[in-house]
């Protein structure tokens, strides 16, 4: 009836948490509790408090004869209450009482030891408690051993019982106090069945949180610790590692079993057959810790379930001992185990040999003690003794399925000692014993294999004018950022100009480059072949046709292709061969820079296609340098003013001729049609000059300069006359492809382009009526190198 009527007073279910001796140490860290408490809990909830500090290390100083660490708990104590606070005299002058008769109670051996250490729990709930109070936080504080009754396994004697005597101590309270409070609980104490005192060893107070737990039925049990959570690893040992966000609970009792500080076996024993999700982080962190739930326990054992097959986390367990014991029965060895787990012990890779009748275990080293002295009350002899000894578990929802995680692991630990390899009783661990020293060693490797980042696909920069020194500046700028983004390393094997080289299997972005070595006869490709077979990046970023023609060559070797180099893609037939091969080679060949540098064109191209639209034409402006040269130009200040600027500031190829021939949109408008499946059979291409103008040399051209300049204010002024603008623009359409200067209309979406800007006006079946238009930088080192970045990325993702 009591469960009854307490459960219609919750309107939610009531969440647990647990708070540390660490996480309670002094008046400061107290202080974040009672933030955390303000934040995360709830009327209803329980807060589960261990003792302060060091108090539980003095009270058994003192029951063993050291009399100073009285007086070093007399001052803690003093101290702690009046820092915390405001009016400490009630609890103070209570605290004192029971020093005074814990003096009278050692010496007299008139308590239990266990009768002692609770004192320590009991200080600790009463000091929040007033804490709490002072505060206006209605609350009430609970003596665990006024519900908790444990068996000799410390297990909970009739559950039902129990829960009925939590609840109505919890509601008696609660009644006196004018509804429902935030119940403060002792960790770590308990009772037997004969009434005593009892404690419950490492970890006690988590597993009186998880046991409350199962009690009321949470939702959810917060551990509040000293640690952000689970972490991939000791962050003591191993510097790179990192907190878990996720584990589930088969994988946190694997980790339990293994004698993690964090997590217990008892702390996961209550929860396990409920669905209450377990939360580990520390009062001071930001982030969400490590969450512990039931997600994937029921879903089925393969590499390919949710989280299967992937190592979580790496434990380590140092100082152990290997014991072998010799003619001792099964029963018996069995017997031992049970003892040893009384005892709290704990043991790892238990092996019976029925052949030779031999008990192997390991323990740690301050337990061997403890252990010995259980084998001389048992009159078993010992065969085998090692120290020393280390334990590298890896822990994962069922690893033991993944074949290639458990090689590879195998593999890298093949390079040290090993002493035994333990495969546990469950799926998600495997275990490594070898001595304390390479151990470190061991972890270090395995951590870097399974949680580093995964070894890049190497790359070649071909071309290092503007756009190549551009793109490896944001590649070493951004280094850390991308590499965490695609969570790979960058791996730039070379750099190459069309004179000379830099090649480092190790990589190029944490040194200078410097291209040290001749490129004669494309020496830079004799480099990288022996990556033939293997995947490599090819970036192109040269105009080459030397270079365009080695695409094929490199599709054949299983390279995937990033082109900013615009003759290969702009030969339908030869860039169809090499799409053929790349595609049997399941490798990709990205050319997004070949039109538009950084816009996104191509991209928006295709996904209109996969979308089901269909695209009728493409027209506009498709050259940086053609529309910064026609916005600037305005009748009044010579044209070949203009080009002469505009080659000054690097608006156009050294050769000013390469970007007024047209040539250069020419190849554009043709790598569009392919993009977007269009043959067109009319071409109409024209360049902005004559190929009398365009001809002969360079100094030819400036002589030709009053010539070009007479023809361009001709144009412009006819134009004008109109109410119209020059623009030197492209179209694609399914039979159409055309490319010359025109004169648009002032309405029309080129017109009012901003210099150097490019424009690219979509009409479709969905957009027929209110054409789609993609317009910004088209040219420019930066903003090509962000393109080609872009497409790297990609292909890195894939």
């Amino acid at each position: 009836m009591a469960d009854l009527q307490v459960n219609q007073k919750y309107s939610h279910s009531p969440d647990v948490h647990k708070f540390g001796g660490t996480s309670l140490q002094d008046s400061s860290h107290i202080l974040k509790v009672i933030e955390k408490i303000q934040s995360k809990v709830k009327k209803g909830d329980f807060v589960v408090v261990s003792a302060n500090g060091q108090v539980t290390d003095y009270l058994l100083a003192f029951i063993h004869g050291k009399k100073q660490a009285w007086h070093d708990l007399n001052t803690y104590l003093k101290q702690l209450i009046g820092s915390v606070l405001k009016q400490p005299d009630l609890l103070m002058a209570k605290v004192e009482r029971e020093l005074n008769q814990l003096i009278d109670d050692v010496q007299q051996a008139s308590s239990h030891q266990d009768e002692i250490l609770a004192l320590g729990e009991l200080w600790s709930a009463q000091l929040l408690s007033a804490k709490l109070n002072e505060l206006d936080l209605s609350n009430n504080w609970l003596d665990a051993r006024e519900f908790l009754v444990l068996d000799e396994q410390n297990d909970l004697v009739n559950k039902t019982a129990v829960r009925s005597l939590l609840l109505e101590t919890a509601e008696q309270c609660s009644h006196e106090l004018g509804g429902l409070l935030i119940n403060v609980v002792t960790g770590y104490i308990a009772r037997d069945l004969q009434g005593n005192s009892i404690t419950l060893g490492r970890n006690g107070s988590d597993y009186t949180a998880t046991l409350i737990a199962e009690l009321v039925q949470s939702e959810t049990v917060y551990l509040w610790t000293d640690v952000d959570g689970v972490y991939s690893a000791d962050p003591k040992v191993v510097q790179s590692a990192r907190c878990i966000d996720h584990l589930t609970i088969g994988e946190a009792q694997a980790l339990s079993e293994l004698g993690s500080n964090v997590l217990h076996q008892k702390t996961i024993t209550p929860i396990l057959q409920q669905a209450t999700k377990l939360v580990i982080n520390s009062c001071s962190s930001t982030s969400v810790g490590t969450v512990v739930d039931h997600l994937a326990v029921s879903q089925p054992k393969t590499a390919t379930s949710h989280s299967a097959g992937k190592i979580k986390t790496l434990a380590h367990k140092q100082h152990l001992v290997y014991l072998s014991i010799s003619h001792i029965k099964e029963l018996k060895a069995r017997q031992l185990q049970t003892q040893l787990t009384a005892a709290q012990v704990n043991n790892y890779a238990n092996h019976f040999d029925k052949t030779e009748n031999t008990l192997s275990f390991y323990v740690e080293s301050r337990d061997l003690f403890k252990t010995t002295k259980l084998m001389a009350e048992e009159d078993l002899a010992l065969n085998t003794q090692l120290t020393n000894v280390s334990m590298v578990s890896a822990v994962g929802c069922n690893i033991r399925q993944n074949h290639f995680v458990i090689s590879k692991l195998l593999n890298r630990s093949a390079k040290f000692k090993i002493h035994q390899i333990h495969y546990p009783a469950n799926d998600h661990t495997l275990s490594i014993f070898l001595s304390d020293g390479p151990a470190v060693q061991l972890l270090d490797d395995l951590h870097q294999t399974f949680f580093g980042l995964e070894p890049s696909t190497p790359i070649v920069i071909l071309g290092y004018g503007n756009i190549g020194q551009q793109l490896v500046k944001i590649l070493k700028a951004n280094k850390t950022k991308t590499e965490k983004a695609i969570k790979q390393s960058l791996l730039v094997v070379a750099v190459a100009n069309s004179q000379s080289f830099q090649f480092n299997q190790r990589g190029l972005l944490d040194q200078t480059i410097e291209l040290n070595q001749s490129n004669k006869n494309g020496a830079v490709l004799q480099a990288i072949q022996s990556y033939a077979g293997q995947p490599l990046i090819i970036i192109d970023l040269t105009a080459s046709e030397w270079v365009a023609k080695q695409y094929l060559g490199f599709a054949q070797n299983g390279w995937h292709l990033i082109s900013a180099n615009k003759v290969a893609a702009a030969n339908p037939s030869y860039a169809q061969s090499i799409e053929h091969v790349l595609k049997k080679n399941q490798r990709q060949w990205l050319k997004n820079t070949t039109a538009g540098a950084a816009l996104p064109i191509q991209k928006s191209i295709k996904r209109l296609k996969q979308s089901g639209d269909q695209i009728r034409s493409v027209t506009g402006v498709f050259s940086g340098s053609l529309s910064w040269l026609f916005g600037q130009y305005d009748g009044q200040t010579d044209f070949m003013h203009w080009v002469k600027q505009a080659q000054e500031n690097g608006f156009t190829e050294p050769d000013p001729r390469a970007d007024l021939s047209g040539q250069d949109v020419y190849r554009k408008a043709i790598i569009l049609a392919q993009e977007l499946g269009f043959e067109p059979t009319k071409i109409n291409f024209k360049p902005v000059l004559s190929k009398e103008l365009l001809s002969g040399s360079i100094d030819d051209f400036w002589q030709n300069e009053v010539t070009i300049n007479s023809y361009i204010k001709t144009m412009w002024h006819k134009a004008s006359l109109q109410g119209q603008q020059l623009r030197y623009l492209a179209s694609v359409s399914a039979d159409e492809l055309k490319v010359e200067l025109v004169a648009v209309e002032l309405g029309h979406p080129a017109a009012g382009l901003k210099p150097g800007d490019n424009i690219f006006i979509i009409e479709s079946d969905w957009y027929r009526d209110n054409p789609l238009v993609i317009q910004g930088p088209g040219a420019g080192r930066e903003v090509t190198a962000a393109g080609v970045l872009n497409d790297l990325i990609e292909v890195l993702r894939l």
